[in-house]
Parts: structure tokens; C-alpha cells; sequence
């Protein structure tokens, strides 16, 4: 089990960082070219909201983001504290990360309602 953490200012250049990082951890867990891609997208996504939302809320404390590779899946949380922040756009957002992940949940976090979301794929690797 390998848990990989990324903290980063709530800043739009910060989530190509993510990205790569999710692809390569996502790589390490298995799963697959076409996979990594949803991963890519997804992370990519939801890694932008979190930035959105704290941007509209002000705040300025990093965003959180967790890695896990353990099998038999690969799992990615990104934590913000942004509080009850609602987006026009958030809906639409949640939607397109909902049919590239195989489960997706939003949770209230640290700073409140919708602060976590947690994305999750099965690893497709039989030596896992």
C-alpha cells in the first residue's frame, strides 16, 4: 500500500501537477492506457472545482490531495476548505467525473458541505 499526499495553494496552475501525479500513481496501481486517461480527466476536474470553489470562498488554505495504489484499487481524494460553496457549474462537473470513475462520492470536509470528494478505480491487473 502506498499512500502518495499533494498539498498545493488553491491556484488553477497546480492541477496539471496533480494530474501527473495521480497518472503516475494510478500507473503503479495497475491500472491501464485507457484508464489512466479517465484518471487523468477526473483528477484533472475535480482537482479545478476544489480551486474553484475556494477561490469564490476566499480561502486560501492548500487543498489536499490523497493517493492510494493499494489493491485491488486505486483511489484519489482531494479535500478543500472552502465550505458551502455552490457552483453553477459544479453540477455538470460532478457529472463528467461520475461516468469516468468507477465510484465517486462528495462528502462535507474540513471546511463544510461538499469538501471531499473521493474517486475510485478497480484495478483491471490480475497480479494485484
Amino acid at each position: 500500500m502506498a499512500i502518495v499526499s499533494l498539498r498545493f495553494q488553491p491556484a488553477a496552475e497546480h492541477v496539471r501537477t496533480a494530474r501527473l501525479v495521480a497518472v503516475a500513481t494510478a500507473r503503479t496501481a495497475g491500472l491501464d492506457e485507457a484508464r489512466l486517461d479517465e484518471v487523468r480527466l477526473a483528477v484533472g476536474e475535480v482537482c479545478a472545482r476544489a480551486v474553484r470553489r475556494c477561490q469564490r470562498a476566499g480561502v486560501k488554505e492548500r487543498l489536499l490531495v490523497e493517493m492510494d495504489d493499494s489493491p485491488p484499487s486505486f483511489s484519489v481524494e482531494v479535500t478543500d476548505h472552502a465550505g458551502g460553496v455552490d457552483l453553477d457549474e459544479e453540477h455538470i462537473a460532478l457529472a463528467l467525473v461520475r461516468g469516468l470513475a468507477d465510484a465517486v462520492t462528495v462528502v462535507d470536509g474540513p471546511g463544510g458541505k461538499g469538501g471531499v470528494v473521493c474517486l475510485t478505480w478497480q484495478s483491471r491487473d490480475p497480479a494485484r
